[in-house]
């Protein structure tokens, strides 16, 4: 997976927080975070216990974070429980606000990679059926090449994709009934797609979410108007990278 810079820069830099080392800030998260597990509270040995890092590296970045403002440290029988001040809270939802800029954005994730599979050639039948491709003709813009591209991700890119979809345009390809069998629908995305071989050589197209399919999990289908592994022209564990587009 790629991440690219969000383009609405205004709104982020709106929002941007005060300037903290990232090591500070990270214990500013923990620190609410374990909170939020143990009934708001949490205490220096308790919090020495939960993050891998020593005790002494610990104990200076609280005082660190006592000294510039960002929390009070509450003494008592747990040890000194450690309380975030306000100044800490609206730091926090800083970022969380500049966070949500950056997931939120249409430009922010558009590229992502993975390794090219042989699928079993059930894409080939379903394309040239004559329901699926008028539709993929007039409502992509192009006449598909009979076959899918597969190409699997892993795990972790592949669960991002599926939470950002939703910020790009998807086109429905309507399913329908053939005597007794039923034809579910297919949700398309414009993508371009291109290989490791041709950088600069981007083909456009379109991924395929489709309801019944027997590709092993994390796998993406593609379709365009070439053979793609001819053109690339690509073998099994090529490296093929895709990016949505506006259309």
């Amino acid at each position: 997976m790629i991440i690219k810079k969000s383009k609405s820069l205004d709104e982020i830099h709106a929002v941007a927080p005060d300037f903290i080392g990232e090591k500070e800030w990270f214990f500013l998260y923990w620190i609410a975070y374990y909170k939020l597990l143990n009934n708001d509270k949490i205490s220096t040995p308790e919090l020495c216990n939960k993050i891998p890092i020593s005790q002494q590296t610990i104990s200076r970045r609280i005082l660190e974070l006592e000294e510039k403002g960002y929390i009070n440290r509450k003494q008592g029988s747990r040890g000194g429980d450690l309380e975030l001040t306000s100044k800490a809270y609206i730091l926090l939802e800083k970022v969380f606000q500049n966070l949500q800029h950056v997931f939120s954005s249409k430009s922010c994730v558009e590229q992502f990679h993975g390794k090219l599979k042989t699928g079993m050639g059930e894409g080939a039948h379903y394309i040239q059926n004559k329901n699926y491709f008028k539709q993929f003709k007039n409502k992509l813009g192009f006449e598909p090449y009979f076959g899918t591209l597969n190409v699997q991700i892993n795990p972790e890119s592949f669960d991002f994709l599926n939470k950002q979809l939703k910020n790009f345009k998807k086109t429905i390809i309507q399913g329908f009934e053939n005597g007794s069998r039923t034809y579910g629908d297919v949700v398309c995305y414009f993508v371009s797609i291109w290989s490791e071989h041709k950088p600069d050589d981007k083909i456009p197209g379109a991924l395929l979410l489709i309801q019944r399919t027997s590709h092993k999990p994390y796998v993406c289908e593609f379709i365009a108007e070439k053979c793609l592994r001819e053109y690339f022209p690509i073998k099994d564990d090529d490296e093929v990278l895709f990016e949505f587009r506006k259309c």
